[in-house]
């Protein structure tokens, strides 16, 4: 008689490593050669005849670019401790991050700069994006808003073209989610925003007499129009400054510019 061999199950890290280098699109043989091992070995990991050291974790991480938020859950699935640290913005090792900030937001004066965490919560925001920022409720505890959460609620009345900039925030976190499937909170803005977005109009493709989207604010002094640039931390070493980036918003014309000096 011939036994039969069971096929191997595949566990959680497997899964997790087919996921990643099917959403990078790459070949085991593509992997591995990025990687510094076999192709045959990629193999057994993805359906589980093998299981990976702590270093190979993290050498098949770094070949398929996976954020560092996502390689501790890829360790966790190994069965290994996270790797990257994700300290409070007022940890005292983030020092160094908070003097770039600051100058940052500073140098940006007279016009709004936000500095937003990886679900858009607003960290710091100085004074010319305090005065967008909606005043806290009396009675109420002082909680950070979220520019997600302003942008499904208040912000509707300010932005004159509230559809074209939500539409455009959506296509925006949808190419994010697919490096942060396994972030519950950020999925669950997603939903909120496809929600309010609806189904995608037939013949409502944007403008492109213009090459940035603008954002258009409704002022006492009328609408003016603005854009924003983003600005992120290369080579970061920790979960919480890798999530982070700074919104700067600037006048797109001079009647904006004037406002914002006013």
């Amino acid at each position: 008689m011939i036994k039969r061999t069971a096929a191997p199950i595949p566990t959680p890290f497997g899964v997790t490593l087919k996921h990643w280098r099917t959403t990078r699109r790459l070949s085991q043989l593509a992997l591995a050669s990025r990687a510094g091992t076999p192709p045959r070995h990629v193999s057994f990991l993805e359906t589980g005849r093998a299981r990976p050291s702590q270093d190979m974790v993290l050498r098949l991480a770094h070949a398929l670019d996976v954020p560092l938020a996502e390689r501790n859950r890829m360790l966790t699935a190994a069965g290994f401790a996270p790797a990257y640290a994700e300290r409070p913005l007022t940890d005292v090792t983030l020092a160094e991050v908070r003097f770039v900030l600051d100058r940052l937001l500073h140098a940006h004066e007279p016009y709004p700069a936000l500095v937003l965490d990886a679900w858009y919560t607003v960290l710091e925001a100085n004074g010319a994006a305090q005065q967008l920022l909606p005043p806290p409720m009396p009675g109420e505890p002082v909680e950070r808003p979220n520019l997600i959460e302003l942008l499904l609620g208040p912000y509707q009345q300010i932005i004159v073209n509230w559809r074209e900039v939500l539409r455009d925030t959506q296509h925006r976190m949808q190419r994010e989610a697919s490096a942060r499937t396994g972030d519950a909170r950020f999925l669950d803005l997603l939903q909120r925003v496809d929600s309010a977005a609806g189904p995608f109009e037939a013949g409502a493709h944007p403008r492109t007499e213009c090459p940035v989207l603008l954002t258009q604010l409704r002022t006492p002094e009328g609408v003016i129009n603005t854009l924003s640039t983003f600005v992120y931390f290369g080579s970061a070493r920790d979960v919480t400054v890798e999530g982070m980036h700074v919104e700067l918003i600037y006048p797109a014309d001079a009647a904006a510019d004037r406002y914002f000096r006013r």
